[in-house]
This record gives structure tokens, sequence and C-alpha cells, in this order.
């Protein structure tokens, strides 16, 4: 991503944003390949991103062939045309958009049912921490998913924010776009909206 100074990132926005998204696309590059991509859910902390996908997925086959990948966490919110902050200024149309780009090392890549298992039960105690299921582990009930799947780490290396929540603009400029999204009122701009209030009141 392109680290304009319009928009200088926020580290402590960035870590709060990626710990509410549940998803982000794992970018591996085999050598003289094609970049391969996968949307996976994720559990980060302690400077690791914890993955799992299918083991048929040619993603993983990209990272055990070139293990230095980005993983790219991202919430697109809208679009605004130009005539919103400038009447005549086509280059004001713009996305307002979200992302951290981290770029990794993965470690520990396995099938190993049991490392598997591990990570499946990490990922629902994030994401369903108040429900009740039978926990995963090798035998009849998972066996054969588990037998399916592999598990990463990704060990953060450096990382890329860019938030661009309004305009390059004013605070009354960004507030206005934020005013035009709920007035145009299309699916994601009531949302959108909130968000660019919400960093305004930053």
């Amino acid at each position: 991503m392109f680290a304009s100074s319009n928009y200088p990132p926020d580290q402590q926005a960035a870590d709060e944003f990626v710990a509410q998204m549940r998803h982000g696309t794992l970018i591996a590059c085999p050598p003289g390949g094609h970049p391969q991509v996968s949307i996976l859910p994720f559990v980060r902390g302690g400077g690791y991103i914890e993955l799992h996908c299918v083991q048929g997925d040619p993603t993983l086959d990209a990272v055990r062939a070139n293990p230095l990948v980005t993983f790219f966490v991202s919430d697109f919110l809208a679009w605004s045309p130009h005539d919103w902050v400038d009447p005549v200024d086509a280059g004001k149309a713009t996305l307002h958009f979200r992302a951290v780009a981290f770029e990794c090392e993965a470690e520990g890549v396995s099938t190993d049912p049991a490392a598997v298992a591990g990570a499946l039960r990490r990922l629902l105690a994030a994401y369903e921490p108040d429900r009740t299921y039978e926990p995963p582990a090798p035998g009849d009930f998972y066996g054969p998913r588990l037998n399916r799947l592999a598990t990463m780490r990704l060990r953060e290396l450096r990382r890329h924010v860019k938030f661009k929540t309004g305009p390059a603009a004013t605070p009354a400029a960004r507030q206005l776009v934020a005013d035009h999204l709920r007035a145009r009122g299309e699916p994601g701009d009531a949302r959108a909206a909130d968000v660019i209030e919400h960093y305004l009141k930053r």
C-alpha cells in the first residue's frame, strides 16, 4: 500500500481494528509462479497470526515453497463522488476503507491432526467464547475433517497501515461526506458514515 502523508498510520487504531475483524487474506508467492490467495479466519497474539486451511489449498503449497507472505486485513466502507468535496475536481472521488498489511514469515506449518485441533480450539475460543460444542480433537467425530486440514503460524515482521476514513480534507469536509453517505443510503453507507464519524471523534 502506498503510504500517503494524508493518512498517517495510527498503530493503536490498527490494533483495535484487527482485533474486531474475523478474516483476512493470506497472500503467498511461490518462486516463479503467480501469487496465491485465500480468505481465512485467524487468531492474533504475541506477534503471531495463527491460521488453518485445507491441505489442497494452492496457497498452502505456495507458503511451503516461500514462507515470506503477506496477511491482509481490510474493510471496504464505501465510495464517494468528487462533488461531495469539490464541485469541479474529479480527483476528489475516492474509496473509503481500513487496511492493515502484515509482512510475515510462516512457521510451524503442520498437517498433524492434533496440531490442527489445537488451532481450531483457539479459533473457537476467540470467535465463539460463549457457545457449547464438542471440542475439536482427533477421533471419530472430527477426525476425517482434521485429516484434511493444515495449520500454520505467521510471525509478524512488519506492517503497513492505511485508514482512508473520509477525504484528505478538513474535519468539516469529512463530516459532510458522512452526512452524504447517510442521505444516499446505499447498502453499507450508514455503517461507513458511523466509521468515519468514529475516527473524527478520535
